[in-house]
């Protein structure tokens, strides 16, 4: 596992639990729809985006003409 992977792994959890908290704190109960799509979410502004957008401004700036 790279560097890169275990700061995003802290950032998913630690947002998770902290949106948990929050949840509770606020409503006074868990609630199941929010607090279980917010992590998967998460991990895909975290995982899957930066590469898409990668690979998109690679396709842009790198077009044979």
């Amino acid at each position: 596992m790279t560097t890169k992977d275990m700061m995003k792994w802290m950032i998913l959890i630690l947002t998770s639990i902290w949106i948990q908290i929050e949840v509770i704190q606020i409503k006074g109960h868990w609630i199941f729809g929010g607090n279980v799509a917010f992590p998967f979410l998460m991990a895909i502004l975290l995982w899957w985006c930066p590469r898409v957008i990668k690979d998109f401004k690679g396709e842009i700036w790198n077009t044979k003409k």
